[in-house]
């Protein structure tokens, strides 16, 4: 998973990192694993979130059905049923207080 991070250019490596200090101190238990070529973690087995570096922006995709995912300001993106996705461009799209909701939510759905 390291090799992931490492291979990022330098200002998506930041968003990474930062996203990434987020999801551990929020799930320190959840497992990280490589998933299609990006960074994935797990609680008890099931996907709870990822990460990627994508041209202009890192996203962070939460696996939870929209309805759980209480999002008040409108800024997670998506259609499906089973995820959305945080776009961040610069550190101050990271609000950790929010993406941690977010992650113990997709925790509390995943049974």
């Amino acid at each position: 998973m390291d090799a992931y991070f490492a291979t990022q250019k330098p200002s998506d490596r930041a968003l990474l990192d930062r996203l990434r200090a987020v999801v551990l101190k929020a799930l320190p238990d959840a497992q990280p694993a490589l998933k299609w070529g990006a960074p994935f973690y797990l609680v008890n087995g099931k996907n709870i979130t990822s990460m990627a570096a994508f041209k202009e922006h890192v996203s962070i995709n939460f696996f939870a059905p929209p309805e759980v995912l209480i999002d008040p300001t409108g800024r997670l993106e998506g259609e499906g049923k089973g995820n959305r996705a945080l776009k961040v461009r610069a550190a101050a799209d990271i609000d950790p207080v929010a993406i941690t909701r977010w992650l113990k939510a997709a925790v509390a759905a995943s049974g």
